[in-house]
Protein backbone atom coordinates (compact mmCIF):
# COMPACT_ATOMS: atom_id res chain seq x y z
CA UNK A 1 0.00 0.00 0.00
CA UNK A 2 2.82 2.61 0.63
CA UNK A 3 4.20 1.78 -2.53
CA UNK A 4 1.05 2.32 -4.11
CA UNK A 5 0.93 5.46 -2.24
CA UNK A 6 4.64 6.93 -2.90
CA UNK A 7 3.95 5.52 -6.99
CA UNK A 8 0.53 7.87 -7.03
CA UNK A 9 2.74 10.66 -5.99
CA UNK A 10 5.58 10.96 -8.14
CA UNK A 11 3.12 10.20 -10.75
CA UNK A 12 1.29 13.31 -10.13
CA UNK A 13 4.45 15.33 -9.64
CA UNK A 14 6.10 14.04 -12.89
CA UNK A 15 3.51 13.92 -15.56
CA UNK A 16 2.08 17.55 -15.72
CA UNK A 17 -0.43 18.51 -18.41
CA UNK A 18 -0.04 22.47 -18.30
CA UNK A 19 -0.62 24.11 -21.96
CA UNK A 20 2.26 25.35 -23.91
CA UNK A 21 2.98 28.53 -25.15
CA UNK A 22 1.05 29.90 -28.12
CA UNK A 23 -1.84 26.88 -28.20
CA UNK A 24 -5.28 27.14 -27.33
CA UNK A 25 -6.85 24.89 -24.81
CA UNK A 26 -10.54 23.74 -24.33
CA UNK A 27 -12.11 21.75 -20.88
CA UNK A 28 -14.65 20.79 -19.34
CA UNK A 29 -15.35 21.06 -15.34
CA UNK A 30 -17.89 19.24 -13.26
CA UNK A 31 -18.45 20.14 -9.21
CA UNK A 32 -20.61 21.17 -6.45
CA UNK A 33 -20.64 24.49 -6.00
CA UNK A 34 -20.62 25.41 -1.50
CA UNK A 35 -22.86 28.23 -0.61
CA UNK A 36 -24.53 29.70 2.22
CA UNK A 37 -27.83 30.91 1.25
CA UNK A 38 -28.40 32.21 4.70
CA UNK A 39 -31.53 30.05 5.21
CA UNK A 40 -31.53 29.88 9.44
CA UNK A 41 -31.48 33.35 9.63
CA UNK A 42 -34.03 34.21 7.31
CA UNK A 43 -36.21 31.45 9.22
CA UNK A 44 -35.58 32.97 12.57
CA UNK A 45 -36.58 36.57 10.82
CA UNK A 46 -40.18 35.00 10.04
CA UNK A 47 -40.32 33.26 13.57
CA UNK A 48 -39.56 36.80 15.06
CA UNK A 49 -42.32 38.45 12.85
CA UNK A 50 -45.08 35.92 12.97
CA UNK A 51 -44.99 34.96 16.63
CA UNK A 52 -44.40 30.90 15.91
CA UNK A 53 -41.94 28.59 15.44
CA UNK A 54 -40.30 28.09 11.57
CA UNK A 55 -38.98 24.95 10.45
CA UNK A 56 -36.84 24.82 7.51
CA UNK A 57 -35.10 22.67 5.37
CA UNK A 58 -31.99 24.00 2.52
CA UNK A 59 -29.47 23.42 0.46
CA UNK A 60 -26.08 23.68 1.29
CA UNK A 61 -24.72 23.71 -2.19
CA UNK A 62 -25.42 22.45 -5.85
CA UNK A 63 -23.96 20.88 -8.90
CA UNK A 64 -21.96 23.14 -11.41
CA UNK A 65 -20.68 22.60 -14.71
CA UNK A 66 -18.13 25.16 -16.48
CA UNK A 67 -16.72 25.07 -20.11
CA UNK A 68 -13.69 27.24 -20.43
CA UNK A 69 -10.52 27.93 -23.27
CA UNK A 70 -7.04 28.15 -22.56
CA UNK A 71 -4.35 30.12 -24.40
CA UNK A 72 -0.43 29.18 -23.29
CA UNK A 73 1.04 32.55 -22.74
CA UNK A 74 4.11 31.19 -22.00
CA UNK A 75 5.12 27.17 -20.63
CA UNK A 76 4.34 28.07 -17.05
CA UNK A 77 1.28 30.73 -17.41
CA UNK A 78 -2.13 30.68 -19.24
CA UNK A 79 -5.19 32.88 -20.04
CA UNK A 80 -8.37 30.97 -18.83
CA UNK A 81 -11.80 32.06 -20.00
CA UNK A 82 -14.83 30.58 -19.06
CA UNK A 83 -18.90 30.53 -18.28
CA UNK A 84 -20.28 28.06 -15.44
CA UNK A 85 -23.81 27.71 -14.28
CA UNK A 86 -25.50 26.07 -11.03
CA UNK A 87 -28.43 23.96 -10.58
CA UNK A 88 -30.91 25.19 -8.10
CA UNK A 89 -29.99 25.37 -4.58
CA UNK A 90 -33.29 26.01 -2.69
CA UNK A 91 -35.05 26.67 1.15
CA UNK A 92 -38.44 25.60 2.48
CA UNK A 93 -39.97 27.55 5.81
CA UNK A 94 -42.73 26.21 7.18
CA UNK A 95 -44.89 27.44 9.63
CA UNK A 96 -48.25 27.48 11.34
CA UNK A 97 -50.57 27.63 8.24
CA UNK A 98 -48.43 28.67 5.73
CA UNK A 99 -45.33 27.77 4.08
CA UNK A 100 -42.57 29.67 1.87
CA UNK A 101 -40.17 28.41 -0.49
CA UNK A 102 -36.97 29.90 -2.47
CA UNK A 103 -34.57 28.90 -4.72
CA UNK A 104 -31.86 30.45 -6.37
CA UNK A 105 -29.07 29.73 -9.38
CA UNK A 106 -26.05 31.55 -10.47
CA UNK A 107 -24.26 31.27 -14.20
CA UNK A 108 -21.37 34.12 -15.39
CA UNK A 109 -18.42 34.58 -17.47
CA UNK A 110 -14.79 34.26 -15.68
CA UNK A 111 -11.43 35.39 -16.86
CA UNK A 112 -7.91 34.10 -14.76
CA UNK A 113 -4.33 33.88 -14.70
CA UNK A 114 -3.37 30.21 -14.59
CA UNK A 115 0.39 29.86 -13.14
CA UNK A 116 2.20 26.28 -12.79
CA UNK A 117 5.77 26.05 -12.13
CA UNK A 118 7.45 24.21 -14.71
CA UNK A 119 7.36 20.33 -14.27
CA UNK A 120 4.62 20.51 -11.83
CA UNK A 121 1.63 19.01 -11.66
CA UNK A 122 -0.04 21.93 -9.77
CA UNK A 123 -1.90 25.00 -10.58
CA UNK A 124 -2.97 28.27 -8.87
CA UNK A 125 -5.23 30.61 -10.57
CA UNK A 126 -6.92 34.36 -9.36
CA UNK A 127 -8.84 36.33 -11.85
CA UNK A 128 -12.27 38.19 -11.91
CA UNK A 129 -15.91 36.99 -13.27
CA UNK A 130 -19.09 38.94 -14.07
CA UNK A 131 -21.87 36.48 -12.13
CA UNK A 132 -25.45 36.68 -12.41
CA UNK A 133 -27.87 35.34 -9.41
CA UNK A 134 -31.54 34.35 -10.37
CA UNK A 135 -34.18 33.65 -7.80
CA UNK A 136 -37.39 32.69 -7.00
CA UNK A 137 -39.80 32.74 -3.97
CA UNK A 138 -42.90 31.77 -3.07
CA UNK A 139 -45.36 31.80 0.05
CA UNK A 140 -47.90 29.87 0.24
CA UNK A 141 -50.95 31.22 2.80
CA UNK A 142 -53.76 29.41 3.40
CA UNK A 143 -53.99 27.45 0.09
CA UNK A 144 -53.38 30.38 -1.67
CA UNK A 145 -49.58 30.71 -3.36
CA UNK A 146 -48.03 34.29 -4.06
CA UNK A 147 -44.63 34.20 -6.32
CA UNK A 148 -42.36 36.68 -6.76
CA UNK A 149 -38.88 36.37 -9.16
CA UNK A 150 -35.70 38.51 -8.46
CA UNK A 151 -32.31 38.83 -10.22
CA UNK A 152 -28.96 40.41 -9.00
CA UNK A 153 -25.49 40.81 -11.68
CA UNK A 154 -21.97 42.24 -10.79
CA UNK A 155 -18.42 41.95 -10.50
CA UNK A 156 -16.40 40.27 -8.34
CA UNK A 157 -12.92 37.91 -7.94
CA UNK A 158 -12.00 34.57 -7.75
CA UNK A 159 -8.61 32.66 -6.59
CA UNK A 160 -7.91 29.33 -7.14
CA UNK A 161 -5.79 26.14 -7.34
CA UNK A 162 -5.45 22.55 -8.17
CA UNK A 163 -3.35 19.34 -9.90
CA UNK A 164 -3.59 18.82 -13.35
CA UNK A 165 -3.25 15.02 -14.20
CA UNK A 166 -2.54 13.95 -17.67
CA UNK A 167 -5.95 15.45 -19.91
CA UNK A 168 -7.85 15.90 -16.12
CA UNK A 169 -7.49 18.24 -13.50
CA UNK A 170 -9.21 18.77 -9.71
CA UNK A 171 -9.29 21.68 -7.99
CA UNK A 172 -11.33 24.38 -5.74
CA UNK A 173 -12.24 28.14 -7.01
CA UNK A 174 -13.48 30.51 -4.63
CA UNK A 175 -15.94 33.26 -6.28
CA UNK A 176 -16.23 36.21 -4.34
CA UNK A 177 -19.36 38.66 -4.62
CA UNK A 178 -21.33 36.64 -6.87
CA UNK A 179 -23.80 38.65 -8.72
CA UNK A 180 -22.11 41.72 -7.49
CA UNK A 181 -23.16 40.77 -3.72
CA UNK A 182 -20.99 40.85 -1.31
CA UNK A 183 -22.70 38.53 1.00
CA UNK A 184 -22.93 35.72 -1.71
CA UNK A 185 -19.89 33.59 -2.36
CA UNK A 186 -19.15 30.19 -3.63
CA UNK A 187 -16.75 27.89 -3.50
CA UNK A 188 -16.67 25.31 -6.32
CA UNK A 189 -14.55 22.12 -5.80
CA UNK A 190 -14.41 19.70 -9.21
CA UNK A 191 -12.73 17.50 -11.49
CA UNK A 192 -12.65 18.49 -15.18
CA UNK A 193 -11.02 17.56 -18.60
CA UNK A 194 -8.99 18.73 -20.78
CA UNK A 195 -9.15 17.88 -24.84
Amino acid sequence: MKKLLISIIIFLLASPSFAKEGEIGFGIDLGYGFVDIGAKETAQTIANLSGSTTTVSYDLGALTGRVYLDYGITNELLLEAGYFRSGDLEATYTLSGASAKESYSVNGLDLAAVYSPSNQSFFFKGGFHSSEIEGNASITIGGTTYAAKATASGQGYLIGGGFDFGSSRVGYTYYANVGGDSDADVGLLYYGWKF
